[in-house]
């Protein structure tokens, strides 16, 4: 590796965006000038890593604070993919970040993963919101109350930025679906769905029974995969590049979103799959009470964030990076059902093993 080596650390690399961002890292057309750094809880994942795909690892998690800030201090990239509530693992990201720009000059990069949940109303399922959030209104973000989801990681990376030692990106997708194809989906070391799907999924056939909140019409924004992972990647892209396109700091907010869907619309698909499979009696939604919804999710806080309204427009990646996002939610409809019977046969297989 030349001394001119991008140096980059990933978080969460063995997830749905992690894993897809290096996926795309490693068939790079540059990928000869990275040197890729990833923080890998599971031992044999890291060795598989390492051994398969010539990525370099260290065995550790987000609570490993000291290792989280030597591995950012080592970085001139970091993109951030893991926990976004994670305010420790934030800090020492930062405290590593400023080390680096402190001891050598350099202005290094970090791109974080949010979510759009951070703009959810407290709908409880019983409205459509009329409210399209835009991330080119900054002033309308910036009014957000500090307590919203994931907010407080947020603001430090944010306050970073106007610092002066980290130009910062915050990536915020909405209700990311598809499935993760690839190499290192193929072998297992990378999680290839989302997560919401499969814990509303687990959590239907726990109750025997698809739920939503009062009558469930929130709307979500939402994502594929393979377009969120562009995102990323264009952005990735520009700011080696052409940095002084891009907005960063208190303007540097990237919405993940190209369409939307309402939560009973969708979870009408799960009932009626999960029915068709022979897991639960009914084909039918039905409609629980906040106080009866916190039973069913085992948390009221969780309830209330699934079924807020987060439409939202992501302009300032097609605006600052050329996102052309492929996907619609017609798709998400269409390929709903085959994702859901793929996570049944894998949790059966679970279950033998």
């Amino acid at each position: 590796m030349s001394s001119n080596a991008i140096t980059i650390f990933l978080t969460g690399a063995t997830g749905y965006i992690g894993g897809s961002i290096l996926q795309r890292l490693l068939s790079h057309p540059n990928k000869k000038n990275f040197e890729i750094t990833a923080l890998v809880r599971n031992a044999d994942k890291a060795k598989r890593l390492e051994s398969e795909f010539g990525v370099k690892t260290v065995v550790g998690s987000l609570q490993d604070l000291d290792k989280l800030a030597t591995l950012a201090e080592n970085a001139h990239v970091v993109i951030h993919t893991a926990d976004c509530d994670d305010v420790d693992a934030i800090k020492a990201i930062l405290r590593g970040l400023k080390a680096r720009h402190e001891k050598t000059g350099d202005l290094p990069l970090l791109i974080h993963t949010s979510g759009l949940a951070e703009v959810g109303d407290d709908s409880k399922g019983e409205s459509v919101n009329e409210k399209v959030w835009s991330d080119l209104n900054i002033p309308d973000i910036e009014s957000l109350p500090p307590t919203a989801p994931h907010r407080p990681v947020d603001l430090l990376v944010v306050a970073a930025d106007q610092d002066g030692y980290v130009r910062s990106h915050i990536v915020l997708p909405g209700y990311i679906y598809g499935v993760a194809k690839g190499p290192l989906f193929d072998a297992g070391i990378s999680n290839a769905y989302t997560i919401l799907t499969p814990l509303l999924s687990r959590i239907a056939l726990q109750h025997g029974k698809v739920a939503v909140l009062n009558k469930g019409v929130s709307v979500w924004a939402n994502v594929h995969i393979d377009d969120v992972t562009d995102l990323y990647l264009q952005l990735f892209d520009t700011l080696l590049t052409t940095p002084e396109k891009v907005s960063h700091g208190r303007d540097g907010y990237f919405f993940g979103a190209n369409g939307e869907a309402s939560l009973v619309d969708t979870l009408k698909v799960f009932a009626e799959v999960l029915h068709s499979e022979g897991r639960i009696p009914s084909p039918e939604v039905v409609n629980l009470s906040l106080e009866e919804m916190a039973k069913y999710y085992g948390n009221e806080f969780l309830a209330r964030v699934i079924f807020s309204n987060t439409r939202s427009q992501g302009e300032r990646a097609r605006r600052e990076i050329g996102w052309a996002p492929k996907h619609t939610a017609k798709e998400l409809f269409e390929g709903l059902p085959a994702e859901l019977r793929d996570l049944l046969k894998k949790e059966d297989e679970n279950k033998k093993a």
